[in-house]
């Protein structure tokens, strides 16, 4: 005898499982890195300190 139509069935549907776990992983770590992106693009705590200078400047030439 040869093998059974249901263990093809059986390793396939297997196979298609283990597929879509792998893409899901991949699209995690996919996710996980364009976020680290955006926030690398952020600006920084420097520039924050920069912008009440500039005010302090504004106020002073008015007085």
């Amino acid at each position: 005898m040869g093998k059974s139509m249901y263990d093809f069935g059986k390793r396939a549907k297997e196979k298609a499982r283990q597929q879509k776990q792998m893409d899901k992983a991949s699209k995690r770590i996919m996710a996980k890195q364009q976020k680290a992106d955006i926030k690398a693009n952020t600006p920084n705590a420097d520039s924050d300190i920069a912008e009440p200078e500039l005010m302090e400047d504004g106020v002073k030439s008015n007085t």
